[in-house]
């Protein structure tokens, strides 16, 4: 009977609200957020000694998929995804956070206010880690992941003869400062418009996540972080709020990304402009349904492209 539509339809909503697809999120969030590279760079133990003490790592995973998890149960919006006002924590997350009122190592759902600085997978440590060398951070790396994993516009590989950035573990200069001389490289230049300006905005965490105003530096505070940016399309922000505004605007184009990532997932083979005009319909029911992600899983489920993969 899975031939049926609505029987199909049927079966994979009853599959999702079972407690056995806890499997399916762990193993989704892994291959599509890479949360299972989470660790692979262990952060330095002497700078962010609480990472261990705290067990942010695992802590870390259980909030995302947690938060994965709650959207798939309440058909919750998948704009959630890109900037939320709550998110799942425990006291010792909520303490790296800065959020007051948490405790315990249990794990609950939590308000959120603007001046969290949290809210999305933009705000949530696994991101904000495995996007780091555990060490520093690069606008590049995390520019990257963000035009990979949500609007799905990867770049190009860099031309093997550009020389890699070196750090300035002094803090006398900026990221933005060595990357706009990288920049003056014409064959880095076009690309680096494209990647660093949602890097930009994520400088305001450090390698482990943690919210900051300003860069280390030996003996002290370094220069101030400066999170603004403009986009290829001219459109230009601030800092990482104004830029989940941005993302939101293209919550669309966000949606067939996750489609796609959907549909990777489930026929485990990655996928070609043929299956172009099936994501856009996928999406855009999708958006016609209120933007649920349980909706959108059982579209990706019901589709032409997973049933005949």
């Amino acid at each position: 009977r899975l031939g049926d539509p609505h029987e199909m339809r049927a079966q994979v909503q009853r599959m999702l609200l079972d407690p056995k697809s806890q499997a399916f999120v762990e193993h989704f969030t892994d291959t599509w957020l890479r949360i299972n590279k989470l660790g692979s760079m262990p952060p330095d133990p002497k700078a962010f000694e609480q990472y261990y003490r705290d067990r942010l790592q695992e802590f870390y995973k259980t909030e995302t998929r947690m938060f994965f998890s709650d959207l798939i149960a309440r058909n919750g919006s998948v704009v959630d995804l890109l900037d939320s006002d709550y998110t799942f924590l425990n006291g010792p997350l909520a303490e790296q956070y800065r959020i007051e009122g948490v405790h315990g190592e249990k794990f609950r759902r939590v308000a959120l206010r603007p001046e969290h600085h949290r809210g999305g997978l933009l705000g949530q440590g696994s991101v904000l880690t495995l996007t780091a060398n555990g060490i520093e951070t690069s606008p590049v790396v995390r520019g990257i992941w963000v035009l990979e994993n949500l609007l799905g516009t990867p770049p190009p590989a860099p031309p093997p003869d550009v020389e890699p950035l070196e750090p300035d573990t002094r803090g006398t200069t900026t990221i933005r400062e060595q990357l706009n001389k990288h920049r003056s490289v014409a064959t880095c230049a076009d690309c680096h418009r494209r990647i660093d300006p949602a890097g930009f905005a994520l400088e305001f965490y450090d390698p482990i996540g943690g919210y900051r105003t300003h860069y280390p530096a030996r003996g002290g505070r370094g220069p101030e972080v400066d999170g603004s940016g403009e986009l290829p399309s001219g459109e230009s922000f601030r800092d990482e709020r104004e830029l989940k505004q941005l993302l939101i605007a293209r919550k669309r184009r966000f949606v067939e990304t996750l489609a796609e990532k959907l549909l990777t997932y489930a026929t485990g083979r990655a996928m070609t402009f043929r299956d172009e005009t099936e994501i856009k319909r996928i999406a855009e029911e999708c958006a016609s349904e209120g933007y649920g992600l349980r909706d959108l899983i059982v579209l990706v489920a019901s589709s032409e492209t997973f049933r005949r993969r």
